[in-house]
């Protein structure tokens, strides 16, 4: 080989060839398990966030209802602004209007109300007085209750 061939061989050495058709591999490993994970489930980290603010407004509904209103509604605010849907059972035992954890002892009050063919439960906020109703019709289910609409159930280890 001339020394020409060698130095024009040295200069445009070609870039290593990969097999992933132009797709970045982001994990070290190389066995794609952080790609999977994050397409399961794309808030992920939003959903372990409202996880903890709610397990901490519950936890705070007794000593300090205020903190726990205020742990509440950031807990609203955090799942608004990443566009994800809390369970209408976790929904209830919230309140609307303040966001503290609703408790039969210490924060809420419940109260049965049947009268011939409407029958509710009102719930009523001890802190903001702000009441909710429940009503009891045995025709009514909730969506996620319906085997037919659910598509996807996630599950976190």
């Amino acid at each position: 080989m001339s020394s020409t061939a060698k130095e024009e061989t040295n200069n445009n050495p070609q870039p290593p060839k990969n097999n992933n058709n132009g797709k970045q591999n982001n994990n070290s490993n190389g066995n794609g398990n952080a790609k999977k994970q994050a397409r399961l489930c794309p808030g992920r980290d939003s959903y372990e966030r409202m996880n903890f603010l709610y397990q901490a407004s519950v936890l705070m509904a007794e000593s300090a209802p205020a903190l726990s209103g205020c742990y509440g509604k950031l807990m609203k605010a955090v799942g608004k602004k990443a566009v994800l849907r809390v369970e209408p059972a976790i929904k209830r035992t919230l309140c609307a209007r303040c966001g503290v954890a609703l408790s039969s002892s210490s924060t809420a009050s419940y109260s049965d109300f049947r009268h011939k063919k409407l029958s509710y439960v009102e719930v009523r906020c001890k802190l903001c007085a702000f009441s909710k109703r429940y009503y009891e019709n045995k025709k009514h289910r909730i969506r996620l209750d319906d085997p037919a609409a659910v598509v996807e159930t996630m599950e976190f280890n």
